[in-house]
Order: C-alpha cells, then structure tokens, then sequence
C-alpha cells in the first residue's frame, strides 16, 4: 500500500547471476504470494503473451481488491539473487496489461539494501512504480489484452526515497501490488518479467521459467509465507 511516503513494501532478493544470455533455471526462481483479505499473486493461464515452452500463454495476475488502508497485498518475492551488490544489476522490466493498474506504487519492484555491504547500517528500502518506469514497446496477447512494457534502467534514478540511487549489497527484490480498488482496478496481469543483470538477464514468461521448483505456482494469501519467503518479518513491507 503505497501512498507517496507512507506506507511502502520493501522487499528485494537479488545475488550473483552466473548466466551469459536471457535464462530460466530453478537457482533464479519467482514465488507468487501474497496476504491478506482479497489479495494475491498467481500465474493464470490463457491471459498472456506466448511463453518459452508450451502454449499456455501465461501472465502473473496480482490482485488486491479491498481498500488501499487494508493491510493486504499480492506479492512475488525472487530468490537466488541475495548478496549480489546493486552495481551488478542493470535493469529491471516487466510488461504490464494496460486493462489493469499502473500507478505511482503499484504495481513495483521493492529492492532491500544493505547501504554498506557490512550489516551494521540498516536495511535501506526502495520502490520503483510503474507509473515512473520508462514506457516501451506495446504487444498484443492471443486473448486480445494488450501489453505495455515498462522498464528502470541501473543506476535506478526514480527509486524511492532517492536521491541518492540505491548502493550495497541487496537483501531482497520483489514485486509489490497493495493499491486498492478504491484508487484503480484492484489487479494487474504483468508478462515477460525481466531482472537484468552484468552477467545476464533472467526472464519469467510463465511458472515453468522456475525449472522444476515445486513452489512455483503457489500463490497462498498468508503472512507467514511471505515473511518466510522475504526471512525477515512483515512489518518490513511497509514504511
């Protein structure tokens, strides 16, 4: 639930890549989740643009539809990249249906950061909204939904609360949506997600982009499962 510096998701999971081309490998994997009333995050079938393998045109659907106050949201936390130091991330992409939300808070990336590298400093978090992303190329689904790319490019200028852009070592990224119905649409299908990188770029299509980890289509609404997920409490979500 973003609301222009009160209230913001802080997650961020980003650590060494190793790939020299865009991959889909179960060490980089992308949990759909999500808490509270009415909210989630699930890969839905026959909602998006054609996918790596198979034909079941996958998108990921984030939704929220209760009120922007209402501690709830859909949330999609990346494993396999914690440790990585932001300098060796380069962009962050993804394609979102132009029949649901974009707005200043969500859906976004929240990237946790440890300023120094070293622990003793707290945990910085920023967000970068959709809304702020740079519009790119648009594609149309077999369904007919129509997609608008949106894309952060390093060194992440719009990242709230900077300046400065973020530096450190990260401790988690993920992707939040937690504004209601009462401000928009109360849920969005994004595609194609992109997490680059100075030794590749990792893209999700569809759940099988995850390799063979079996939580790849889960998508429970439960706060204990994201704070598992994050390893660090909930409250951390919020500013």
């Amino acid at each position: 639930m973003f609301r222009s510096g009160t209230l913001a998701l802080a997650v961020a999971a980003l650590a060494a890549a190793t790939m020299t081309c865009p991959v889909s490998a179960s060490e980089f994997v992308l949990h759909p989740s999500g808490f509270g009333p009415n909210s989630y995050c699930s890969w839905k079938a026959g909602e998006g643009l054609p996918d790596n393998t198979g034909g079941a045109n996958q998108a990921l659907y984030f939704q929220k539809m209760t009120a922007t106050t209402t501690n709830a949201a859909g949330v999609a936390v990346f494993k396999g990249f914690e440790g990585m130091t932001v300098s060796q991330l380069t962009t962050l992409e993804f394609k979102y249906g132009t029949d649901g939300h974009c707005g200043a808070g969500a859906p976004r990336f929240n990237l946790r950061v440890d300023p120094d590298g070293a622990g003793p400093l707290p945990p910085i978090t920023y967000f970068i909204g959709c809304a702020a992303m740079a519009p790119g190329s648009v594609s149309t689904a077999p369904n007919g939904r129509i997609f608008q790319t949106k894309t952060e490019i390093a060194p992440f200028a719009t990242a709230f609360p900077g300046p400065p852009p973020p530096t450190g070592t990260i401790v988690s990224l993920a992707i939040v949506f937690d504004e209601g119905n009462d401000v928009g649409q109360g849920f969005v299908f994004l595609d194609d997600i992109k997490v680059g990188t100075t030794s590749g770029d990792h893209i999700w299509k569809s759940a099988s982009d995850n390799g063979s980890n079996p939580a790849s289509t889960a998508d429970p609404a439960d706060i204990a499962t994201v704070e598992a997920l994050l390893g660090e409490p909930v409250s951390v979500l919020f500013r």
